[in-house]
């Protein structure tokens, strides 16, 4: 699945892979990366916290 979407990625690009899989597809990789990008946040903001104490 995520090979697919790769390739399709690869080939014609964001537009190209939300035109040909779809709006949940596009959803789903920018809640990950969402998600993905909030982690990292709070453990360097709980690293800076234990550094402050």
């Amino acid at each position: 699945m995520l090979k697919r979407y790769k390739a399709i990625y690869k080939e014609a690009g964001f537009k190209g892979l939300i035109e040909k899989e779809g709006w949940k597809v596009g959803l789903l990789l920018f809640s990950f990366f969402l998600v993905k990008g909030l982690l990292w946040l709070a453990v360097f903001y709980g690293l800076f916290e234990v550094a402050t104490a």
